[in-house]
């Protein structure tokens, strides 16, 4: 006797066999098999005794299938096969029953039992007529439980699917890795095929990422689809949160080095200037104290010109790239918002840029200085809505930077403190600050001299 199982518990077989056996000895077959189905008609367990086939390999025959819709037990003799012009498979066989296994008019298993030498008798197939009230039951409790444990081991997997999603969200850095490292790990450790592909356009479980749509994608057995809908929701709302995180980060790198080459050029210059006038008195000092230590004044002097010459080379490495040219107002914002758009595109900049304000200066630290005031409100509020606007009125350019941003995020320090450094900047070119706001909208405004 050998068998086949997809079953998960060693139980459910051992109580298939002797299900088997005792029919199989209570009429005293010679050979044959069983096999159980599940609900998709996908054979989950087989048996078979004095068969000469691989039991894998077992299948109900044509002969088989020409019965099964009986919902009885039925014997088949050679004969009657030859009288129908039906030729029999089995040579070493003159008698068979094909024994169809019903339950809630489903087809839960068959039983093929044959002899080589005597026929089957109506008494033995009513033996099998009356094992059915309680071989039916039996057989079907093992489908449905077994059929309920795959539930839940499936149930187990995808939860485990989850927390393999969430730990993977905490220890990559960037989307992609996350994407790439996620999808991998879950075809190694589960085997479940997932993948992400691109989409046309926006839809259910789509993302955006800088200019492009894509979708995730999960092979999975139709009884799955309400759970797999689920981790294709839960693994697209991780992407877009891993995104949005991995966009701040860079929006808050690109913030910090904006500040800090506005901080260099302006604040560094006071420090500067108060080394310069440090050294004026060092000078000075040096001067009335040659004539009685010399010594003393002549390393004085050495220090003085090792803090000028490294003034000199500061001012030579930093402030040399820092040309002064006409610079062209618009040509600034169609950088910004292409820098940002790049970044992330779901920032709306409507711009109404008719005219083109000019101005001496250097382009990077102006630059730097309008892009601080829009990373500033992306960093620090939820607004990505921003209109920005350039008119003249009599002597000055009026440049409107126009954005959402509530009280409770105007208040912010660190918002006011980067905003106040773009205004710091400006000033030092001549350029007028001025912050407005109302109930709903604040606006920025730069009142440049008209060229």
């Amino acid at each position: 006797m050998s068998f086949f199982s997809n079953l998960t518990y060693e139980e459910f077989n051992e109580y298939l066999n002797l299900i088997f056996k005792q029919i199989f000895d209570s009429v005293k077959a010679d050979s044959g098999s069983l096999i159980i189905f599940d609900e998709d008609r996908n054979e989950i367990f087989k048996i078979s005794k004095n068969l000469n086939v691989d039991i894998k390999k077992i299948k109900p025959g044509k002969i088989d299938e020409m019965f099964l819709k009986s919902k009885d037990p039925i014997i088949i003799n050679n004969e009657d096969l030859e009288k129908k012009g039906i030729v029999p498979t089995k040579k070493d066989t003159i008698s068979s029953i094909v024994f169809p296994m019903y339950f809630k008019g489903k087809l839960i298993g068959v039983m093929n039992l044959n002899r080589k030498s005597t026929e089957f008798t109506s008494e033995e197939l009513e033996i099998l007529n009356r094992s059915k009230i309680y071989i039916m039951p039996a057989i079907y409790n093992v489908v449905l439980l077994e059929a309920v444990n795959r539930e839940r081991e499936n149930f187990k997997k995808y939860l485990h699917i989850f927390e393999l999603i969430v730990y993977m969200y905490l220890n990559t850095n960037t989307v992609m890795e996350f994407i790439t490292e996620t999808i991998n790990k879950i075809r190694r450790q589960y085997g479940t095929k997932i993948e992400i592909v691109s989409a046309e356009g926006p839809g259910e479980n789509t993302i955006k990422i800088k200019n492009l749509y894509y979708k995730v994608n999960i092979d999975y057995d139709k009884n799955d689809e309400d759970i797999i809908s689920k981790l294709k929701d839960f693994m697209m709302k991780m992407i877009v949160i891993k995104h949005s995180e991995e966009l701040n980060k860079v929006l808050s790198e690109y913030s910090e080095i904006t500040k800090e080459t506005l901080l260099m050029n302006f604040m560094s210059w006071d420090l500067i200037q108060e080394i310069n006038s440090a050294i004026t008195g060092i000078n000075l000092v040096t001067f009335f104290f040659e004539s009685q230590n010399p010594e003393i004044s002549s390393e004085l002097k050495k220090s003085v010109n090792r803090i000028k010459e490294a003034i000199s080379r500061y001012k030579a490495n930093f402030y040399n790239n820092e040309a002064i040219e006409l610079v062209h107002i618009n040509n600034i914002l169609n950088e910004i918002e292409n820098k940002i758009k790049f970044l992330n595109p779901d920032v709306v900049f409507k711009k109404d840029l008719l005219l083109d304000a000019q101005i001496y200066g250097s382009k990077k630290i102006i630059f730097n200085a309008l892009m601080n005031v829009i990373l500033a409100i992306l960093k620090y509020t939820a607004n990505k809505y921003f209109e920005i606007s350039l008119k003249k009125e009599e002597n000055y350019y009026y440049l409107r930077i126009t954005t959402n941003i509530k009280s409770i995020e105007l208040n912010n320090k660190e918002l006011k403190k980067a905003i106040n450094i773009s205004s710091v900047m400006f000033n030092n070119y001549h350029i007028e600050f001025i912050e407005k706001s109302d109930e709903t909208n604040t606006s920025f405004i730069i009142q440049i001299p008209a060229k």
